[in-house]
């Protein structure tokens, strides 16, 4: 397979490390009132820790599919605010780990989620995420996304595109393209930039953000429509993000490493990139060898970002003890679950 680098010797290449990761939890009340608890981690090989928690209450949605969305969603928010809210405190030569990919974050911008009072949190998503992004630069932080596995096929696409064959949604994943043809072998493949790939109706967005506002978000409040218009149009100016998959040593599974172009010195937004484009594989030498630094075996492909996992998780007792009982005291009420959260949850 073209577009493989052999790994580099590990190294600490960054001042500071930092890694953030969040979980969630939801309870169905016995009021048709359903109950979300969301909470974040940014722990640091420094020894610092910051944490942060939210509680948002919805009436039940219709479906199921709409919960489940909303609270991915609001995973992904809080990740994103925990660094914004701490940005300042990082410096120049300090990496951010985040658990999961950029990329499929920005594509959130695509329609209104059809719940009352939050139809705009995909668009708030994205308007935080672009402040990370301008935040990382000027500060020159390296901002990075790692996931354990990915059902993205891009490289599949791009390996095909340069064979003549156009197809942007090809039948392997990329995971399964590396372990046919490098068969475990440790390395890396070649950066894609990723630009309008999987963002449909780019060109609307920056050419007449109010026309795709009316089409994807037209039910948002109209104290929020200027706002939205100003965000849609603000996809044009979002950096491309980088995108590679690493497999850190003999038949382990590749990881997908997602990093901003602006991180990497290259001045590449997500409308120049159509849909994406290889690039020189050396710019993300640091981040490998940070990466390689921190891994520590199978299940342990990054250690800051396995201990923010397993210290972020949200365990019974946390949610139906402590948390319940917290919100119980502010709202002045018990907090009473439904038969459903009752079997299982007590």
């Amino acid at each position: 397979m073209d577009h493989w680098s052999i790994l580099p010797d590990r190294a600490f290449c960054f001042s500071r490390e930092f890694a953030v990761d969040s979980s969630s939890a939801m309870r169905s009340l016995s009021n048709g009132i359903e109950l979300y608890i969301t909470r974040s981690m940014m722990i640091g090989n420094d020894g610092s820790r910051r944490k942060g928690v939210k509680f948002e209450m919805i009436k039940a949605p219709p479906a199921a599919m709409i919960s489940l969305n909303f609270e991915r969603m609001l995973r992904d928010l809080i990740e994103v605010e925990a660094v914004l809210n701490n940005v300042e405190s990082l410096k120049d030569g300090d990496i951010v780990l985040v658990d999961g990919n950029l990329y499929g974050r920005l594509t959130h911008l695509v329609e209104e989620l059809p719940l009352e009072n939050w139809r705009h949190l995909p668009l708030l998503i994205f308007e935080r995420l672009q402040n990370l992004f301008i935040k990382c630069r000027e500060k020159k932080v390296m901002l990075v996304g790692v996931s354990k596995f990915s059902r993205t096929r891009v490289l599949c696409s791009a390996l095909l595109n340069e064979k003549g064959v156009n197809i942007t949604d090809p039948l392997f994943l990329d995971t399964e393209i590396i372990n046919r043809f490098k068969q475990g072998v440790p390395g890396h493949s070649t950066p894609l930039l990723l630009g309008e790939y999987a963002l449909e109706r780019a060109e609307e967005m920056r050419i007449d953000p109010e026309s795709y506002r009316k089409r994807y978000f037209r039910n948002i409040p109209e104290s929020q429509v200027e706002w939205a218009v100003k965000t849609i149009r603000g996809v044009s100016e979002a950096p491309a993000i980088a995108m590679f998959h690493m497999t850190p040593t003999l038949g382990e599974q590749p990881l997908r490493v997602d990093i901003p172009a602006s991180c990497l010195g290259i001045d590449a937004k997500i409308m120049d990139v159509r849909p994406y484009k290889f690039v020189d594989p050396s710019i993300v030498e640091p981040v490998v060898k940070q990466l390689l630094s921190g891994y520590g075996g199978r299940e342990v492909y990054n250690a800051l970002l396995w201990a923010t996992d397993h210290e972020v998780r949200l365990g019974e007792e946390a949610v139906d003890t402590i948390y319940r009982q917290v919100i119980g005291d502010e709202l002045g009420i018990q907090v009473e679950y439904d038969r459903s959260s009752r079997r299982f949850h007590g």
